[in-house]
Parts: structure tokens; sequence; C-alpha cells
């Protein structure tokens, strides 16, 4: 299957399309994006370039179906996903503008049936915008429902609103809402008259529907077993978090938006006051829906997307003139991105471009061989010939478990994530962690449930106590059915446990930290209000493990 896709995609062209270059070096520019592409293993991308006054050239590459050969084409339609947010943000400095919305109030001077437990101050839109509002990431059971208003009634926050920067689609969910009862019409109609008419974006939408599903390009994910690309699940989707659906063309044009400070053509958008504040960062270099940065002396407006296989990036270089816009159906390369942004900045200031990066697959795994060697039970390392121990070997390029009785094939499952391919063996996940967060850093340590198994080098000192009294408890595989997830595995490393999370073939680990009365804090940071409760404990394991309000169950398949 591998070698059947890689034929395939190299089969891809890309074709620069649209009027001759305006800039100087556009000409050596294309030749070099052109041979970057035609080499590329991207399933499909269209990227746009941009100046304040006209779109310059845009790049294709790739199929809108994989199955058909269906090419992309300049036209093709694309879900955006988060960049989404920055519209319902100009919307609602659009009412600011108008004396309708402060960002100052308390949210729920416009969202009365919000209810939130806190013993501190109300939270302001401008918290909600700047994700400084200290409210969960996601709730995929409530997502693009004004349900999520109720699941959130039974939330408590972990700090007062402004004190730290938490990234929060329900946030964004909440603030479309708001539009909704300012204006009394569904989001998409708000969007559609608000910033899609104003802007010229005659080509995008607001809302991901079953129609819709029929005017854009098929979106892929890959596969975490062996790295194919598969169709990625179909949802419907409508909420001010990410919703939008568009070309390349259009967002470019949308681009011209923030390139020129709020005015398109001789109109204002936005007044020079609400741009200002949509572009200032509050935290993290965060604004409202937007990240705002200086890099190199000059600034930067960026935001990045992705749902349901779709990824999108955008990037507007204000001081210099110029934008772009990524837009792919299958995730894009980001050492092709960075090379490519740093390539229009360079042919638009007229330097040499910089070198194209090396072809590659666009999911960099690990060799076998890095995982072989033996791991100790971390409790008996001390006397490591005595007590229990993890085998594995590299046996003609495949990597075996070895126990007492026999050998037992891996199978990959993700990214340091492998399961016992023969029902005979046990099917539980084993993960195996490095010494740092470099993918070629040595593996140190091998989780298997509630067991963590370390190399004969491993300082068993630094690892913490378990932060429970029974980590078999909840230990396992927990997934929620619908088809955004989330799928978690929790485990046991370094004496606590983890979960972690396998999201189109990248592995998050993060750990979970015991706040008492059986609930844990989810995330590295102190300040994480994201949190994990474990319950309905059968036969000595928990059946439930609830995240943030989502209930995930345990699943028996590893």
């Amino acid at each position: 299957m591998r070698k059947v896709l890689a034929v395939l995609l190299l089969l891809l062209s890309a074709t620069p399309l649209v009027a001759a270059p305006s800039k100087p070096k556009l000409d050596e520019l294309n030749r070099a994006v052109s041979a970057a592409l035609a080499k590329s293993t991207m399933p499909g991308i269209v990227v746009g370039i941009t100046d304040r006054d006209k779109l310059l050239q845009v790049y294709v590459h790739g199929y809108a179906d994989v199955k058909t050969r269906a090419p992309l084409t300049a036209d093709s339609r694309f879900a955006i996903g988060s960049i989404s947010k920055s519209f319902t943000s100009i919307a609602l400095m659009q009412m600011a503008d108008e004396g309708r919305f402060d960002p100052k109030a308390p949210l729920t001077k416009y969202l009365p049936s919000l209810e939130i437990l806190s013993a501190f101050p109300a939270m302001t839109g401008r918290d909600v915008l700047s994700h400084t509002a200290g409210l969960p990431n996601y709730l995929t059971d409530a997502a693009s429902s004004r349900f999520v208003i109720a699941a959130l009634k039974d939330f408590v926050p972990a700090y007062a609103p402004g004190a730290h920067w938490h990234y929060s689609n329900t946030g964004y969910q909440l603030l479309g809402y708001v539009l909704e009862d300012f204006e009394k019409r569904p989001y998409p109609q708000i969007i559609r008259d608000r910033v899609f008419a104003a802007t010229g974006m005659s080509h995008s939408s607001a809302i991901i529907d079953d129609a819709e599903r029929q005017r854009m390009t098929i979106s892929y994910t890959h596969w975490s077993y062996d790295n194919s690309v598969v169709e990625a699940p179909w949802y419907e989707y409508t909420a001010g978090d990410g919703s939008i659906v568009s070309t390349a063309g259009d967002m470019c044009a949308y681009a011209r938006l923030l390139l020129n400070g709020g005015v398109v053509g001789n109109r204002r958008i936005l007044s020079e006051r609400a741009f200002t504040e949509l572009t200032t960062p509050i935290l993290e270099d965060y604004a409202y829906g937007l990240w705002v940065r200086h890099q190199d002396g000059h600034s930067v407006i960026s935001h990045s997307g992705g749902i349901a296989g779709f990824s999108s990036y955008l990037e507007a270089h204000a001081d210099e003139g110029f934008a772009i816009v990524f837009l792919s159906n299958g995730g894009i390369d980001p050492e092709f991105q960075d090379w490519l942004i740093k390539a229009v900045a360079a042919s638009v200031a007229g330097r040499p471009l910089p070198a194209a990066p090396a072809v590659r697959h666009p999911l960099v795994t690990a060799t076998m061989g890095n995982y072989a060697g033996t791991y100790y039970e971390a409790s008996t390392k001390a006397a490591s010939a005595r007590g229990a121990k993890v085998e594995v070997k590299l046996v003609n390029e495949k990597l075996m478990l070895v126990d007492s009785r026999a050998m037992h094939a891996l199978q990959r499952i993700g990214p340091d994530l492998f399961r016992v391919a023969d029902a005979e063996g046990d099917t539980s996940a084993y993960l195996f962690s490095r010494a740092d967060e470099k993918p070629d850093s040595p593996v140190v340590q091998v989780s298997h449930g509630a067991t963590s198994y370390v190399t004969e080098n491993f300082d068993t000192k630094s690892m913490a106590v378990t932060a429970t009294a029974n980590p078999s408890a909840i230990v396992g595989h927990y997934a929620y059915s619908g088809p955004e997830g989330p799928v978690a595995r929790v485990f046991i490393r370094s004496g606590s446990p983890i979960a972690a999370f396998l999201i189109d073939d990248h592995l998050y680990t993060m750990p979970l930290a015991a706040l008492g009365s059986g609930e844990f804090r989810l995330g590295d940071s102190p300040q994480s209000p994201e949190r994990a409760r474990f319950d309905t404990l059968i036969g000595g394991r928990a059946m439930r493990l609830t995240l943030s309000g989502v209930p995930l169950y345990r699943r028996d398949t590893p």
C-alpha cells in the first residue's frame, strides 16, 4: 500500500496559475515552488500569495479526490478550521464600532443563559476573545450546539479571567451565539453579510453541512498503523470557532483586509480603534482570534486551522505588504510551509531565495531499531537480574516482543505506540518514551498499563511517586464514539499517570496530576483548566473517563 501511494503522489503536478508576477524574483519563486511541490508527498494543497492590492499567485498541487484522481484547482473549497475565529472577532468588533458590544463588559450581559460557578470576577468578552477566560478547550459532545452553554454550568474556573492563557474553542462557540443573539439570525448569515460581502469573498460559506460537503474537496488523514492516506471522518459543523469553508483566492482577499488595517478598497470595514484592539496581543502573542508577533523587526499576523482532515494557515506580513495562505485536504508539511514563507519574503525584498527543504515523508517516524533493547520493571531495577523485564528485538526488520514462552510481533499504532499483533499475546498498548522531546533521542522507558519498564542506565531517582492509590483501576483505552473522538490511553510512566492522545498520527502525552476526590488536572501547566475524572468501577477497573465534562468509555481493544 505504501509503495502504491508513493507512486500515486509522485504523479501529482504543481501548476502555477493566475496572473504574471508583479514583484521581483517571482519567476524564480515559481520555478522553485513548482520543483518542490512536484516532489512532495502531500495529498493536496493550494497556496495563495497576495500583496495589499491583488492576488499575485496561486500554486495548486494534488488531488481533490485521491480515489478518482480528480485534481485540485485554484477554486477548490477547503474548511479553514480555527482561522474562522478571527471572522467571529471582526464581526463583534464591528458591533463594538456600532456601540452594541463592549469587549470589557461581562459576557453574561450578552449571553445571560451562561452560568458558571466561579469565585472570580465574571469573564468579559475580551477575556474570551483572547483565550484568557480560563474555559476548557473543546467539549466534543456539545460542540456546535447551544447545549455547550448548559454544559458549562458545572465548570469551575481554575483562575481569575485574564490571569493566564489557555486556548478555548468552547469560548469562541459562545461568542458565535452572542452574535446570533445580537442579530436574531444564524451565524452563517451574519458572517456572510458582515465579512464575506465586505471583502468580496464570494466563494465562501460559514457552515459545514451536507450541501456544502458536495462542493468541498475530500479530506484525508494518515492511518496510524501504516501511514497510508485515508478519508477523514465527516461531520457537520456550524459554530464561531471553526465552521468556515473558503478558497485560496477568497482567503487572500481576507488577508488584504488585515494587510490594509481594516480597509477594503476605499471602504473601512473596521475603525482604526477597533482594528488596533483586534490586533493587539493580550497574552502569549494572542490578540482577538489572531496571533500577532514581531519577527526580525516586522509585524506578523497569523493563525492556523484544522478540522476533519483539513489544514490551513494564514500569515500576513503587515509592514512588508504581503500575505500567504495555505489550504490543504491532508496536512501541510511544516518544513515546506516555513520555507515558502521565507522564500516569499526574500522574493518581495529582492534577496536570494533560501534552499528548498529535502523531500520527506509527511510523517517522521523512528526506525524500528531505536526501540530494541531490554527494559526492567522500575520498582525492581536495582535487582534487574531477578526483576521482571520487557525485551524487544528487531527480527527481519520487524519489532518483536520476547517473553518466557514466545516472541510476538509488535504492530505500530502510532509514533512510539505499539500493540501485540497476535491474539495470543497481551494486546494492551506499549508506550515507548524518550530521553527528551526530539524524535531521534534514545528510548529510555516503556509503559504497559500500570507498569513502567526502564533501561539499565535510567535514573529511577527522578521517578515520581504514583499519584493514585490504585493505578490499575485507571489505566486503559477510553474513547468517545463520535467522529471527532477523542480517544485516550492512560498509562503509568515514571511512576505517575499520563494520558496519551493519538491525533492524525501525532502522539500527545499529558500528565494527570491528582487534585483529590478522584479528580486530576490534565496537562503540564499548573493553570490548566482541563480536568479528568474516572468512575464506575467494574471488576476493579474504571469504565468511564470524563475529560472536562466529555465522557469517554473504556474499550477492551488496544
